[in-house]
């Protein structure tokens, strides 16, 4: 072979590898939950606050995450990989993650949502971000969620697996204003979300998550009330990295610069 046709395709080679690298870097620092994150010691336990890279405060939204039983926060934090797939969802929000009860006799670490948004906005300064205010819970979240309810600023819950009772007040709280919104993936709980659903004759209903390459619930963010029967179990929906970033997409909030809706979502 000719030594100017080898050091082409040498040099070729070499771009094809570093192209590759560059990409590969590029959804890994990405998926990996590359952002800004702080950890806060408070009296009511501990409270974790992350922002993507790319994140715009004048345009963003404030998420609240809360774990379900047998995990502490730190726990969840860690082992269910939450700032990954909350930088996997590619949603432009302020996420705040807060301790809840471990099991059903402890209490309620935060019975009200003011002193935690507060918490929240001295981790970042002061101030926090003026967009909607999302509550997400999983499973034991349905506690502390309940005693949110009165909270005029919650715009939109997600149940993960967490509609364990307070199927009326649930329904109360979504009949009550127009503007409210509520996202509920059922598994174990889908006894109850079918009770709720029942109540309601508008609500956009899907018989199983979509695949991780489609990347969204489609037409979710256009319904008041999201119905999904998961084929996920319990613990796979906010550990599996697909079925938590895909109902974080559903929200009416913006997306983070360069990213989209309808990018696969890269399983962890």
């Amino acid at each position: 072979m000719p030594a100017n046709l080898t050091t082409t395709l040498v040099i070729a080679l070499a771009a094809w590898v570093v192209a590759t690298l560059w990409v590969a870097a590029a959804r890994e620092a990405h998926a990996s939950g590359r952002g800004t994150h702080r950890r806060l010691a408070t009296a009511a336990g501990a409270v974790h606050v992350w922002t993507p890279a790319r994140f715009d405060r004048d345009t963003a939204g404030v998420v609240i995450y809360v774990h379900g039983y047998f995990a502490s926060v730190d726990d969840a934090w860690r082992s269910h990989r939450l700032a990954r797939q909350f930088a996997e969802s590619g949603i432009n929000a302020l996420f705040v993650a807060c301790e809840a009860p471990r099991g059903p006799t402890e209490p309620v670490q935060w019975p009200e949502l003011g002193p935690l948004l507060d918490a929240a906005a001295t981790a970042v300064g002061g101030e926090l971000p003026r967009g909607r205010v999302v509550v997400v819970g999983h499973s034991g979240a349905h506690r502390t969620i309940a005693s949110w309810l009165g909270d005029a600023r919650i715009g939109t819950i997600v149940l993960v697996d967490a509609l364990y009772g307070d199927v009326p007040e649930l329904e109360a709280w979504l009949s009550a204003d127009p503007d409210r919104r509520l996202i509920d993936a059922a598994a174990v709980t889908r006894r109850r979300g079918e009770e709720l659903l029942a109540r309601f004759d508008d609500a956009l209903v899907f018989d199983r998550f979509p695949p991780a390459r489609a990347g969204k619930l489609a037409g979710a963010r256009e319904a008041r009330f999201v119905y999904v029967r998961s084929q996920h179990e319990h613990m796979e929906l906010v550990t599996g990295g697909v079925a938590l970033p895909m109902m974080l997409r559903a929200l009416r909030l913006p997306m983070v610069a360069d990213a989209s809706r309808e990018a696969p979502i890269h399983a962890q």
